[in-house]
């Protein structure tokens, strides 16, 4: 792809719609406009990306996955690349990047990470959290300090916990083990670290300095709870400067990373390469600066613009809402077509309402063709939509992959209202289809979000069509063709137990059968704990660890006799026929499955716990037996034990 006048910054990151990346992606936006660049960030959807191969030369080299998207920096002549190294995390892919940037001789910098070859711009940490302990002890007098800290012996927790021990000798202040307090960085354990400092029967302290905003808010809201007033009563302060902290109320204090000043740091170096033709690496530290405000009592506790913020909130959800719902539609639009190109015919119908800015997609030619053959040495994309404004192109334009985006020029140059260009694949674990473009002139949370909504809807529609194909193709053999589709249609893909359909076609057959009348059938409901904090804090492929070992704990406690299923998400349902009743107890079954969980491989070793609460309906066999009454009230009943567990926990 040429350049088209302005100059081209990229940036690598995984998951950029997160609060840090995306807050330094627009500054790096707002300060390169001024410069006359523009910027294309490159989204990856994982930071568990597979390694490359390292025994063949480049242009042999086997790119799978979600590695294909960096991939495709090669093909834009960038003035300099930027990596959120500690976004990405794997090395592997790292050393990539770095190798594109320097077959291309341009500068190549390294955000909150070391990389060799690379001008790295290392996160001072210690010496920000050093200035906001600093600033509640000197600057506002506090002599008994606590701390909540992250993750015990986590480097970024202890390298804080170590600027805090720091300040406090400064000022003669002895280090007290009993002020240091764990809250891993999220909201549970902080809310049981703040009960056990609430609880300790000792005098309450002048300040609680956090390890991140995420906790500082949590132990705002347990003082709240406690009647105990912030700042009046007790001084608490974040780090990191996200959005939540500055919504909150009162407004957090924190510390957040100097952004401006790294961007400036970036321009300055590429435009020193484009003066001098010389790289010369070097290491630069983004340094972090107070922010002041209501949590410590630095400025007069104000609802700042409540309003705009409620009416903003309220417009997001309710753009939200609309747009899943339209995509929703898209994707029940496809469910029974046999050809991706039947999609694009589609699409302009459900995103028609948000053609604000530029949105382009294209899918590899064996994606197309149906041939994955057809890709090995075919560089070519067809476009599946192309959309300025609301001018939708006739999609099914070929284009070889070094151009990137056919036509861009034309929306760079009309109006020049585009300056950030987010790139994110079309995909389905290491099924790469294609990938999409979207254009923004104000990138906010809400339209990067809504730009990966829609790559997701689409690609699970693309996914729904090709399996349409496939499942075509399996329909033409014989009949063992038929029972591998009989097996897919009653299964569930992830965990390889019954899905619902297969769970009330297993159990009607059961309790249809003579021998089975007057026994009694057990109904278990069983419903995993914290699935969503885990997909949030971990990745989802960790959550879909925690789903697949419920659903080996499950199957090994019950046996081969029973009917497992999982109904979707988290939600597992499961039948015993007995022929006496009171065999079972729910709070029995609840102590063997968590000695089953235990016991499953890989569990012990996790960060997070993995559990489930449990609800049992017991009904004899009958005629007239109400299946979908029993489900119901086992539903109920663990709900009801989820809400008691919940419970014990607080306290």
């Amino acid at each position: 792809m040429e350049k088209q006048g302005r100059k081209i910054i990229g940036v690598c990151g995984s998951r950029i719609f997160n609060q840090i990346p995306m807050s330094f992606i627009n500054l790096l936006r707002k300060e390169s406009i001024e410069s006359d660049y523009y910027t294309i960030a490159f989204s990856s959807n994982t930071d568990m990306e597979e390694d490359f191969r390292t025994d063949v030369d480049d242009k042999d080299r086997d790119v799978s996955g979600e590695s294909q998207l960096f991939d495709l920096v090669k093909y834009i002549d960038f003035s300099g690349l930027v990596i959120l190294t500690e976004t990405i995390k794997n090395p592997t892919l790292i050393c990539r990047i770095v190798e594109i940037g320097k077959s291309k001789n341009i500068p190549v910098f390294s955000v909150d990470g070391t990389v060799g070859g690379c001008y790295n711009m290392v996160m001072d940490y210690h010496d920000g959290f050093e200035q906001i302990v600093r600033h509640v002890v000197v600057g506002h007098g506090c002599r008994k300090v606590d701390m909540i800290a992250g993750f015990k012996g986590h480097p970024l927790s202890e390298e804080r916990i170590q600027a805090y021990k720091k300040v406090l000798q400064e000022n003669g202040i002895p280090f007290d083990e009993g002020r240091l307090w764990y809250g891993d960085f999220w909201d549970r354990p902080t809310r049981a670290a703040m009960k056990k400092l609430l609880e300790a029967g000792k005098e309450l302290p002048d300040a609680i300095v956090c390890a991140n905003d995420a906790m500082a808010v949590t132990v705002c809201s347990e003082l709240n709870a406690r009647g105990i007033r912030v700042p009046e009563d007790i001084i608490v302060t974040g780090f990191d400067g996200t959005k939540d902290g500055k919504y909150h109320f009162p407004v957090l204090s924190t510390c957040e990373p100097d952004y401006e000043g790294a961007v400036n740091f970036i321009i300055k170096e590429i435009e020193k390469k484009m003066e001098t033709g010389s790289i010369s690496p070097c290491d630069s530290k983004i340094r972090f600066k107070l922010s002041n405000r209501q949590s410590c009592g630095c400025e007069t506790i104000a609802m700042h613009e409540i309003n705009t913020i409620v009416s903003s909130f309220g417009r997001d959800l309710g753009d939200c809402s609309w747009h899943n719902i339209a995509m929703n539609n898209m994707v029940s639009s496809v469910l029974e077509k046999k050809s991706v190109m039947d999609i694009a015919v589609k699409i302009p119908e459900y995103i028609s309402m948000w053609s604000d800015n530029f949105r382009f997609a294209c899918l590899n030619s064996d994606v197309v063709k149906l041939n994955k053959e057809a890709e090995k040495d075919n560089p070519e994309r067809v476009t599946i939509l192309w959309d300025y404004k609301g001018e939708f192109r006739e999609p099914g334009e070929t284009f070889n992959v070094s151009e990137f985006v056919p036509h861009l020029e034309e929306v760079i140059r009309k109006g020049g209202d585009i300056d950030t260009l987010v790139v994110r694949l079309l995909n389905s674990g290491r099924n790469v289809y294609g990938y999409t473009v979207e254009g923004f002139q104000d990138l906010d949370d809400r339209r990067l979000q809504r730009s990966n909504e829609f790559a997701m809807f689409l690609s699970f529609s693309i996914g729904t069509v090709l399996h349409n194909h496939q499942l075509a193709k399996l329909n033409e053999n014989l009949s063992d063709a038929y029972n591998k589709i009989a097996k897919l249609y009653i299964l569930d893909s992830m965990t390889g137990i019954y899905n619902r359909r297969g769970f009330f076609q297993k159990l009607n057959e059961m309790i249809g059968q003579k021998a089975n009348i007057g026994n009694y059938l057990y109904l278990f409901s069983i419903d995993m704990d914290g699935l969503k904090h885990i997909n949030d804090t971990y990745g989802h492929g960790e959550g879909d660890f925690a789903i697949i070992s419920l659903s080996k704990a499950i199957t090994r406690l019950f046996g081969e006799n029973a009917v497992c299923s999982r109904f979707g998400g988290d939600e597992f349902n499961c039948v015993v026929i007995l022929g006496q009743k009171d065999f079972y107890t729910a709070e029995g079954i609840a102590k063997e499955l968590a000695v089953a969980l235990d016991q499953t491989e890989g569990v012990r070793e996790k960060p997070y716990p993995v559990t489930a609460s449990i609800g049992l309906i017991c009904e004899k066999i009958t005629e007239d037996l109400d299946i979908e009454n029993m489900l119901s009230a086992a539903d109920k009943r663990m709900y009801t034990n989820k809400v008691a567990r919940k419970k014990e926990r607080r306290e």
